[in-house]
Order: structure tokens, then C-alpha cells, then sequence
């Protein structure tokens, strides 16, 4: 007896030595860690990569250039360092950069890829299937489309308030949620969506803004319009600070990019799914009629109230049918109307007015993509699949092939919760020389 608690003991403990360990482990100051990668075409059917690795002397404060992010004072007094090579192999990354970075490269901390759109009209599934692959790539790393050439975003990326560069994309994703002007996409669900049967893919805009305040759009009065997201990234007149720009939405079908949207036909895209939180905008005046349409609106805050309701129908040759009902809640936090529409007679006429103007954004940007894009971004499929008990019919059913042809209506249910910090709106009073 003794003997087999001795083999016993004995097995154990060999046992114990052949547990895995830290044997693959590495130490911090021998890694250089990628936050960004951006992918270009390049020459001869190869692609040009680009990545932004963390500077840890400027990030821990070391560096006696001073703070992250900053312009000048060389290459250590900068937050990233942007190295770019030309390759057929993506992946390979890693290794060709060894010849000028002492440290072994990682993707594990990798925040955002970044597609140029020549690179994205021409396809990017490859490219996701490559990087799909390797353990070391995040799923929530987030997903961009460049106007222009991701190289140059890169590099002249330059976000002055942050010191941790890592603290810039967290904070693209935050603010989608404030404003709407672009979405949010993840690795995975990107890559999900570009092989899926219910939804095409789309993915945030970017581009470098390298003009002033010359592109400003007309204002309302030299028949601008009162939406002010409609913009695309690098169209935004904005003078000074980073010359990088987030707004608009790159739509996708299958892996190819076919267009894109501005911002506020982001925020009715947003609005369609049920992902928009938050964010400003103006409609007309009800009540003023004439000239004076031009210089009157009403200003919004606006939440999305609750999830959408989808009611779908496919009759018997196959058509499809598609109700959807948005909900929101805005408070008026602007006006330049002498109307009182803390009235509650004169807010429901204010609500009716809202709603239009959201519905005739809705289903004018829904006929654009069936129309132009022939690309069912807003992921009806899934609403459509319902119909369907299994899922060999359903495969036979090819929805993204029928969106273009669908009925879709889009109705939008409007309820003013509150008017601002003012309780009633007077007109103001004058006469001539006062």
C-alpha cells in the first residue's frame, strides 16, 4: 500500500513539472506595442502597412521633450512612432519590422485598423481573413475607412490633449455616442457582417482635414441647410488643433466599399438600428412662414427614447414589406422663434413638425441605399429571418439580393419631455430708437 502512495506521489509530482507555466512570457521593456495599423495599395500587388507604436519613454513621462502627443523636440518627444513598409504578406508585419525595431511586435494592443478607400473599394476580405487568424489580434479593436491614404492619417494624427495615445480611440468610440456623426465598428463584428446574409457592413470615416474654414457649407440664409452633420471626414471647416476628422459612414457590399454617408444621414442610419444615443440638431420653425423659413429654427437635443419596432410581411410572390417605428425624446435647448412652444398645444404641433422632419431623412436615406448602394446596412435581414423556420429557406430566400426591391416605411413617434431653462418664450419688446 505503501508503495502505490509512493507512485502515486511520484506521478503527481511529475505531473506538476510538465503543467504549462510562464514560459512563453515577455517582458514589457522587450515588446513594442502597436496601437494602430493602416493599410494602403501599394506597387506591384503589394500593400503598404503602416503602424503607430507606444512610446513608452514619452507615455511614462520620461523623456525630457515633455508631454505625448506634442509636436516637435524629434522623435522621443512624440507619444507614437510611425514606421511604414511595403508587403504582400500583412501578417508578416512583425518580422520586417524587426529590421529597424529592437523589440519583438505585438497586435495584442492593437486599437484601431485603419483601410485607405482605394484599398476598401477594391475589397477588403482578404485582409481580414489574414489578420482573422493570428491569436494576437483583438476583436473590439475598432474599424476605419480613410479618405485618402491611411499613411497620411497616421502621421499627421496628431491628438494634442492626450498624453496615453491608446486614450484617443476609446474616446472615437465614446463620443459616437454623444453625437452620432459616425458609427462604431468592431473588428469582429466587421468581419461578421461582411460574410453574413441579414446585414452589410459599414464602418466610421476619417480622412486629414488640411484646409481652414474654407469649406464651410452656405449657411441658412444663402440656402445652406439647417443640418449641420452634413459633412464628410476632411470636409469639416475647422482651423487649428489635430488635423485628423471622424464623421460620416462607409458603406459596404459584401467586402467592397460602394459610398458613403455624411453625418446626419449617419444619425438617421443610427436612429433606423437603435443605436443613437444622443446628440444636436435644428428643424424649421412650424410657424414662420416667408422669407423669415430661412433664419427661424428650432434647436434639439435629442435621445433615442427606446429600441425601434420592426413589423415585417413577405406576401406570397416574395415580396417583403418592412415597418419601422423610431422613438425619440428631444428637449429644445435653441430657439430663434418668438413662439411659445412651451405651450402644450403649441409643442404637439412642434412634435408633428420634428417628426416629419426625421421621417423624410429616414426614407430618403433608405431609398439611397436600395437605390444607389443596393446595400441593407440597417440589417432588416435579421428582422426578415424571422419568417422563416429554418434556415435552408431562408438561404434560398437571398435577402440582400431583394432589399433593393423591398417597401420599407419609416414612421417616427416624437414626445417633448422638456423645454430648456426657459418656462415661457416672450417676443421682444422695442420701438424705434430704443
Amino acid at each position: 500500500m505503501r508503495a502505490v502512495k509512493l507512485c502515486a506521489l511520484l506521478v503527481l509530482a511529475f505531473a506538476l513539472l510538465t503543467l504549462p507555466g510562464c514560459w512563453g512570457s515577455r517582458e514589457t521593456d522587450e515588446i513594442a506595442y502597436v496601437l494602430v495599423v493602416g493599410l494602403d495599395k501599394g506597387e506591384k500587388d503589394n500593400i503598404v502597412v503602416t503602424v503607430s507604436i507606444a512610446n513608452p519613454r514619452t507615455i511614462a513621462g520620461v523623456s525630457g521633450g515633455g508631454g505625448g502627443g506634442g509636436g516637435g523636440g524629434g522623435p522621443e518627444s512624440k507619444g507614437t512612432i510611425v514606421l511604414s513598409v511595403e508587403t504582400y504578406a500583412p501578417a508578416a508585419l512583425v518580422n520586417l519590422f524587426n529590421t529597424t525595431i529592437n523589440r519583438q511586435m505585438s497586435l495584442s494592443h492593437t486599437r484601431a485598423y485603419v483601410f485607405s478607400e482605394e484599398l476598401a473599394r477594391e475589397g477588403v476580405g482578404k485582409w481580414f481573413l489574414t489578420f482573422a487568424r493570428y491569436r494576437e489580434v483583438r476583436g473590439t479593436a475598432q474599424i476605419f475607412v480613410c479618405r485618402g491614404k491611411a499613411k497620411d492619417f497616421i502621421e499627421k494624427n496628431n491628438p494634442s490633449l492626450e498624453l496615453n495615445p491608446t486614450k484617443q480611440f476609446e474616446l472615437i468610440a465614446y463620443l459616437s455616442k454623444s453625437h452620432g456623426l459616425y458609427p462604431t465598428t468592431h473588428f469582429g463584428d466587421f468581419y461578421s457582417d461582411i460574410k453574413s446574409r441579414a446585414i452589410e457592413a459599414s464602418a466610421p470615416l476619417v480622412a486629414v482635414h488640411e484646409g481652414g474654414l474654407e469649406s464651410a457649407k452656405p449657411g441658412v440664409s444663402k440656402g445652406g441647410d439647417i443640418a449641420l452633420g452634413k459633412y464628410i471626414a476632411g470636409e469639416v471647416p475647422i482651423s487649428g488643433g489635430n488635423k485628423a476628422q471622424a464623421i460620416g459612414t462607409a458603406v459596404f457590399r459584401e467586402d467592397k466599399m460602394v459610398g458613403y454617408l455624411n453625418g446626419q444621414e449617419t444619425r438617421y442610419y443610427l436612429m433606423i438600428r437603435g443605436l443613437f444615443e444622443h446628440g444636436f440638431t435644428s428643424i424649421p420653425d412650424p410657424f414662420t412662414e416667408g422669407p423669415e423659413l430661412e433664419t427661424s429654427y428650432i434647436g434639439f437635443q435629442i435621445h433615442q427614447g427606446r429600441s425601434p419596432k420592426y413589423t415585417t410581411h413577405i406576401d406570397e410572390d416574395g415580396n417583403v414589406s418592412i415597418d419601422v417605428e423610431i422613438f425619440l425624446e428631444p428637449e429644445i435647448i435653441a430657439s430663434t422663434s418668438s413662439v411659445s412652444f412651451e405651450r402644450q398645444d403649441l409643442k404637439t404641433i412642434l412634435e408633428e413638425a420634428f417628426s416629419r422632419y426625421i421621417e423624410q431623412g429616414c426614407n430618403t436615406l433608405v431609398k439611397r441605399t436600395q437605390e444607389e448602394f443596393k446595400s441593407d446596412i440597417f440589417g432588416f435581414g435579421y428582422q426578415v429571418k424571422h419568417n422563416f423556420w429554418t434556415i435552408p429557406p431562408w438561404e434560398e430566400f437571398k435577402w440582400l439580393a431583394r432589399y433593393p426591391d423591398a417597401q420599407v416605411n419609416i414612421t417616427v413617434y416624437t414626445r417633448i419631455r422638456r423645454t430648456g431653462l426657459l418656462l415661457k418664450t416672450t417676443p421682444f419688446v422695442g420701438g424705434e430708437g430704443s
